[in-house]
């Protein structure tokens, strides 16, 4: 199985755990426990580790144990490369107002950035709330990418992070500013243009990793899709944006920035109308076929879940091609909401590629033909591990 394992996690403070250290199985890890025991937790621990955020999109007040005034988490992994350490103490500051201060090490050495340890302990997580990919908001899809460009890609956090914080101050104007005298329009352009240049600079990255990232799911997504239904079914994904597919990447970073400049410029009096940003890739989306169907609309539930699988099965698969490794899959109650055939053919993909966690009441059949040095179970009792 190719290389990368988490062999060890301690949590302190870290939601309802005080003070815990876990081992794991190499291949397969099932955390079976009760409903609101700290199964997702343990999942949520791990995924922070490796994107420095939660997949709950939730701040770290709400992470440490309550009444303390921080979590500690610390990661022992093995990749090509070694052994190596992760960790993260996140603390409460009480200044001006409270404040989280995190610190991040590497190997003991500390860490300036989130983008130095992004993808460190690559992670793919598969939720139920994921099996409305299809149909779901843009919200849910646009989040689907970025989680995954974090990763494979050094920087794509800060021009995303950059984005954001123009996003915020551009839209914060158009709710202020008086446009109606026109010596007040041309003082409202020249400031809204110092963030449409953040928005267009930053953008134009975004834009093209997430179409470049979304060609490669096409491609690996429609394999899967395929092997999955039996050849019955096709997968096709197509990126939408203010510009059609062929035009963002046939142009120049420099090039897609400049369009995008001039769109923002053209698009202030409907904005100052709406007091809102109307284009950019916070507004982008992609769209899922199935059969040259639209999933949304026109799929049966059960085909939606498959393509959702399909997409989440084709993260890992990319990663690999990119990577030469497969990243850590983490399924959060899932095999609750497949039915059997895809918790089969989930398994039979991914069981000798991935180290697999899975949270779960109780022990679905499929796993229960495993042998007991395939996997090891964890059971989970408020906040409390036993094997």
């Amino acid at each position: 199985m190719a290389g990368l394992h988490l062999n060890t996690l301690v949590l302190r403070n870290f939601r309802n755990y005080r003070d815990t250290e876990v081992s794991f199985n190499s291949r397969l890890n099932l955390i079976l426990g009760d409903n609101a025991q700290g199964k997702t937790n343990l999942l949520e621990a791990i995924a922070y580790l490796s994107l420095g955020s939660s997949f709950r999109e939730q701040g770290d007040d709400k992470l440490r144990r309550q009444g303390e005034e921080f979590f500690y988490l610390r990661a022992e992994y093995s990749n090509k490369d070694g052994v190596h350490l992760l960790s993260v103490g996140s603390e409460a500051v009480k200044t001006k107002g409270t404040h989280n201060r995190r610190l991040w090490k590497r190997d003991e050495k500390p860490c300036r950035r989130i983008s130095e340890i992004a993808g460190l302990l690559h992670t793919v997580v598969f939720t139920p709330e994921d099996l409305q990919l299809v149909k779901s908001a843009p919200e849910v899809r646009r989040k689907f990418l970025d989680r995954e460009m974090v990763q494979l890609y050094k920087g794509y956090y800060l021009y995303l992070n950059n984005y954001r914080r123009a996003l915020q101050q551009r839209n914060n104007l158009l709710k202020q500013l008086d446009f109606r005298p026109p010596k007040n329009k041309q003082q409202a352009d020249e400031q809204l243009a110092v963030w449409e240049e953040q928005l267009a600079e930053n953008g134009a990255v975004i834009m093209q990793r997430r179409l470049q990232l979304l060609t490669l799911l096409n491609q690996t997504g429609r394999k899967i899709q395929a092997e999955l239904t039996n050849e019955q079914e096709c997968l096709r994904l197509q990126y939408l944006s203010v510009w059609p597919e062929e035009k963002i990447a046939a142009l120049s970073p420099a090039e897609l920035s400049a369009s995008l400049r001039q769109a923002y410029a053209d698009g202030r009096a409907e904005d100052q109308r709406r007091r809102t940003t109307l284009l950019g890739p916070h507004r982008d989306d992609f769209r899922i076929y199935i059969n040259d169907n639209e999933g949304r609309y026109y799929a049966s539930q059960g085909q939606q879940r498959t393509a959702a699988l399909a997409l989440k099965l084709s993260e890992l698969e990319l990663v690999y091609q990119l990577s030469g490794y497969y990243p850590l899959l983490l399924l959060d109650d899932v095999f609750s909401e497949l039915d059997k055939n895809r918790r089969q053919a989930l398994l039979r993909l991914m069981l000798d590629k991935a180290q697999i966690f899975i949270t779960a009441t109780e022990i679905a059949g499929e796993l229960k033909k495993l042998s007991e040095e395939d996997y090891q179970l964890i059971e989970v009792k408020n906040g409390e591990l036993f094997r």
